[in-house]
């Protein structure tokens, strides 16, 4: 059992850092309005916004706007990431971590523990499987048990489906605190509500028009103080941090689909059906 599953969470993890992993749905784009948008982006950049920093970064590594770059995408995140933005920090691990020409273990898990610290559950999901069994760091199952736990009350619904697995394959003997968690979650009446039956394989990030997505941010920019200036990624005229997507520490599933761009989440189903 034991070699099966080492098989089962090396193989996924090939797929997973495979460069022909597509991380990005926000398609390349050279039309003049993309190119418009990319630009708006940079002069925000320039005044210090991390929110704009973050979005820059996205355009860099899909092309949209400009060419693809993934040298300044990663910079970008790592701009956003030193803000506290927690997808930034999650996303510029996942760079490090999958890209060949990029790769630097220590620096992507560096990154996930960062993000996982900020509250973003798949960052969370991400260490505990890497650290259950994996070619990428020695195993830990008592860091993998803290970091699958944390998803798992998080709400991550990846997790439900890993679970399955390690049950099927080896039981939960190697993770008590989840397994507890787990145990309690099933003795409730709220377990179907929390991992609806039927919807754990089928998640879909369903993305806002990306034009309305970019007017917007971009209007509420205009109206925000710079963090380069307030030393703080919340300081938003009328917005507190648990308003903003990315820095919250508390997870919204809806707030994560809604911000859309990419699929970035879904890269960490790594062993997931």
């Amino acid at each position: 059992m034991k070699t099966l599953l080492t098989i089962l969470i090396a193989s996924s993890l090939t797929l997973f850092f495979s460069p022909s992993s597509k991380a990005n749905s926000l398609e390349p784009c050279a039309t003049k309005q993309c190119k418009e948008y990319f630009n708006a982006y940079k002069i925000y950049t320039r005044r210090g916004h991390s929110e704009a920093m973050a979005t820059l970064a996205e355009l860099y590594f899909a092309g949209y706007g400009t060419e693809q770059n993934t040298k300044l995408a990663l910079k970008w995140f790592r701009r956003a990431a030193k803000f506290g933005n927690a997808s930034s920090q999650y996303k510029a691990a996942v760079i490090y971590l999958r890209e060949p020409d990029y790769l630097d273990i220590d620096r992507g898990i560096n990154y996930l523990e960062k993000s996982a610290k900020n509250g973003f559950p798949a960052a969370s999901y991400m260490l505990g499987k890497i650290y259950y069994g994996s070619s990428i760091a020695e195993a830990d199952h008592e860091l993998a048990d803290k970091y699958l736990s944390k998803a798992y009350t998080e709400g991550y619904p990846r997790v439900e489906g890993f679970i399955q697995q390690l049950i099927e394959i080896d039981g939960l003997t190697k993770v008590p605190q989840l397994n507890e968690l787990y145990k309690n979650a099933k003795s409730t009446s709220d377990t179907a509500t929390k991992f609806p039956v039927g919807e754990m394989e089928t998640i879909e990030v369903t993305a806002p028009d990306i034009t309305a997505y970019f007017n917007t941010q971009l209007a509420r920019l205009n109206n925000s103080i710079p963090d380069t200036s307030s030393g703080t990624g919340s300081k938003i005229a009328g917005r507190t941090c648990a308003d903003m997507w990315g820095c919250s520490g508390e997870y919204d599933e809806q707030k994560q689909r809604d911000f859309a761009f990419s699929d970035w989440g879904n890269i960490a189903a790594i062993f997931y059906p």
